[in-house]
């Protein structure tokens, strides 16, 4: 469906990084945004985060690329997430991540942070991630408990924090010999995801993959 030009000229389209107005048609990011942000190039990769086979990103968390999922996540700026998700379908694909898994789910808010924030975050990347790459989108997971902020944490603190955070939320033996790609906005330790995937493996996921729109930390070289 064509957008009105009505809405556009009163909301015109923003830049999922910058939040500057794009032109009508754009790609979701704008020209300097696109021009300036090197995406990873790495394949999948095994992960220190235990439960995870690997894991993907397409930005590392700094400058605009922060402040675009700070705006999307608190912000109310929920349009970015399709940007974010087509931009990890590609890179899912590039690195040959996409080719092992078998479906997509995503790493839930829990209740009230839902109920506050109007969507989970997570899901809205999710969403267009899995319709570009053709593979089914599962609600797959709970958030049993409402725990702290992670963004003071310590590594360790980040891992007690989100033990038994998570549940599966599916039919028992649903998941038997499935390869399952848990999707988030920010990978800083894995301990989320890792919490995520070992409550997949225990309703019996064969494997657990991870994919995040950004990656907290140094890139490699």
């Amino acid at each position: 469906m064509k957008r009105n030009w009505i809405v556009d000229w009163l909301f015109p389209p923003r830049c999922a990084l910058c939040r500057r107005p794009l032109e009508r048609g754009g790609q979701g990011l704008c020209p300097d945004c696109q021009k300036n942000q090197e995406m990873m190039t790495e394949s999948w990769s095994k992960t220190r985060a235990p439960f995870l086979e690997g894991c993907v990103s397409v930005y590392l968390y700094e400058g605009s690329v922060r402040r675009g999922i700070h705006a999307f996540k608190y912000r109310g700026a929920v349009g970015a997430g399709r940007t974010f998700g087509r931009l990890l379908a590609q890179r899912a694909e590039q690195s040959g991540l996409a080719a092992r898994v078998q479906a997509v789910c995503w790493v839930p808010c829990h209740w009230k942070t839902r109920r506050r924030r109007g969507y989970e975050q997570a899901e809205e990347i999710a969403r267009p991630m899995a319709e570009a790459l053709g593979l089914p989108i599962m609600r797959l997971l709970k958030k049993t408990r409402n725990a702290k902020p992670m963004n003071k944490l310590s590594a360790a603190a980040r891992r007690a924090n989100v033990l038994g955070a998570f549940q599966a939320d599916c039919p028992p033996g649903s998941l038997e010999g499935l390869s399952i790609l848990i999707v988030d906005d920010v990978y800083t330790t894995g301990a989320t995801l890792s919490e995520c995937a070992r409550a997949l493996r225990e309703a019996g996921a064969a494997h657990v993959y991870g994919a995040s729109f950004a990656r907290a930390g140094k890139r490699k070289k």
